[in-house]
């Protein structure tokens, strides 16, 4: 029997897309739409259409020639452009009203507090001024974020005014620089959140969100939340059963159906508390670790969805699976990432390279963020044993190349 069709909007980086690629093209063909020029990409392809994926207009007319029983995306960007015209052409969606609605920080965080789910005190901000406001309002400290960035770029803690002012523009710069100019404006700033944090990642089919495995965060130095690894699956916890249904709860508040999604909530002092809902596959390999950990394959479940078929979600393992991120230890042009033994030595090692070319500038926060030279995964039978595993690649990896001036 032949496979259905499936498109997909862009491509991105291959370290930590490419397996995204190999499970889709396992249950359906894939149709890439990108303008990259194919490398690693062509033997997981059944067909290319060299367009923008961000010209909404584009994808629709590509849609109506290709005539694919799918449209799917795993980039936050393309996540409203896919539930649009997916829409318009009659195939398998999720509401956009849902979809823009979680792309909003502010007017996610509104429609909860409205549901009594975990209530957190925010404001969206235009200036400085009105974020000076907001904070005393709100009582320090508080957390300043863009409304519609992911992976926690310019997303701080500031402790008092002295420190907002020193970060405000830094945010706004980012917003500005990386942000949708027809999305969300302003800045959000909202309580900060204690307690440790967590993500989970989900799937909703026809109206029943399923929690599949949540993934301890390790952050990197404060004042940032920049994510540095994540460990599938957390420690057990007696807080997370109320946590994750919560989880379930906001996805029906947002009326959220037939898509994957990746939740971040924190479990403070007041209980559980959402942070956000990605309305995509989860970054940083933890889609990967899940299918390690449980065998769970979130990739092909969410091609299934996209073709509106029922998903697999059978799991057939129960390990545990981390990833950390190797930074470099000073701004650099990136030059190579060195193992200094035989990575055969390295037990439970499933994973280890670079995640950018060589010629690359690593910046540090605050002036740059994900500046990641390299990642590791590796697998064991406990959390425990994974982090030995993972500090053992780190002191085994020396990250190359030449120091960069301190910005001015």
């Amino acid at each position: 029997m032949n496979k259905k069709r499936l498109m997909i909007l862009a491509s991105s980086g291959r370290p930590f897309r490419e397996y995204h690629f190999a499970a889709m093209s396992a249950v359906a063909d894939l149709i890439l739409v990108d303008t990259r020029e194919l490398t690693w990409q062509k033997p997981y392809l059944g067909g290319h259409r060299h367009a923008d994926p961000h010209d909404r207009a584009a994808v629709s007319r590509i849609v109506a020639e290709e005539r694919p029983d799918g449209l799917v995306t795993y980039d936050d960007a393309l996540v409203e452009t896919v539930a649009e015209v997916a829409r318009e052409h009659g195939l398998p969606h999720t509401d956009p009203a849902a979809v823009r609605l979680c792309k909003d920080k502010a007017a996610l965080r509104a429609r909860l507090t409205d549901a009594g789910l975990g209530p957190v005190r925010f404001a969206v901000v235009q200036t400085e001024e009105e974020a000076l406001s907001a904070a005393a309002d709100i009582g320090w400290p508080v957390v300043l974020k863009p409304r519609d960035l992911g992976g926690s770029v310019g997303v701080v803690r500031v402790d008092d005014a002295a420190q907002l002012r020193e970060h405000y523009n830094t945010a706004a710069g980012l917003r500005d620089r990386y942000g949708d100019p027809s999305g969300p404006a302003g800045l959000l700033v909202e309580e900060y959140l204690d307690g440790p944090e967590f993500s989970v990642d989900s799937l909703t089919w026809q109206g029943k969100t399923r929690p599949l495995f949540v993934a301890e965060k390790r952050l990197g130095p404060a004042p940032y939340f920049e994510e540095v690894g994540h460990v599938v699956p957390a420690s057990p916890r007696p807080e997370f059963d109320e946590a994750l249904d919560l989880v379930v709860a906001a996805h029906k508040a947002a009326r959220l159906d037939n898509l994957v999604t990746h939740t971040e909530f924190r479990l403070t002092g007041k209980g559980p508390r959402i942070i956000e809902i990605n309305v995509r596959l989860g970054g940083d390999l933890i889609p990967h670790l899940g299918l390690l950990a449980t065998g769970i394959d979130l990739s092909a479940a969410t091609a299934q969805v996209a073709l509106g078929e029922v998903p697999d979600l059978t799991p057939d393992r129960s390990v545990t699976a981390a990833v950390t991120m190797l930074y470099p230890p000073h701004d650099m042009t990136f030059r190579r990432l060195r193992p200094t033994v035989d990575t055969a030595e390295l037990v439970g090692l499933r994973l280890l390279g670079p995640t950018v070319p060589p010629g690359s500038e690593l910046r540090l926060p605050p002036a740059g963020f994900r500046s990641r030279a390299g990642f590791a995964v590796v697998t064991g039978d406990s959390r425990a044993e994974c982090l030995a595993r993972l500090d053992a690649v780190a002191a085994s990896v020396v990250i190359e190349g030449e120091a960069l001036p301190t910005p001015v």
